[in-house]
């Protein structure tokens, strides 16, 4: 079974994680969850239960496009290790805090997956 992941878009799909879910903490990043409901609604449309909805933030401190772009393309390529052991039925957030500078892809990676696995979202198996 082929793993679907969309990504968050809308103010009040955050603002729903950031209240409702739970979350986890680091020098580096926060993690963010929210176990959807399968009755949620976006405009009256249903939203499938068998995807992971993921965003990805900054802190307020990166102040050039360059730096905030860097760093949500670490975020996205340590996502994509991480990806195929989500269970499904999940949103999402990863935000990387404004530190001095921008942390290396290992050190992303590896607070990542402390985070998730603090979260209860790593699962062994492909098939969740």
């Amino acid at each position: 079974m082929l793993k679907t992941t969309q990504t968050l878009r809308w103010n009040y799909e955050f603002s729903r994680v950031y209240k409702r879910g739970t979350f986890a903490t680091g020098k580096y990043l926060s993690v963010h969850c929210f176990k959807r409901n399968p009755n949620l609604r976006h405009n009256r449309t249903p939203i499938p239960i068998d995807l992971v909805r993921v965003g990805f933030t900054n802190g307020h401190g990166r102040r050039t496009a360059v730096a905030r772009n860097r760093a949500k393309r670490l975020l996205r390529a340590a996502f994509s290790t991480y990806e195929p052991r989500i269970p499904m039925g999940y949103d999402i957030i990863f935000l990387m805090k404004s530190t001095v500078e921008i942390p290396s892809y290992q050190d992303v990676e590896k607070e990542m997956g402390r985070h998730l696995s603090k979260l209860n979202l790593l699962v062994d198996g492909e098939n969740t």
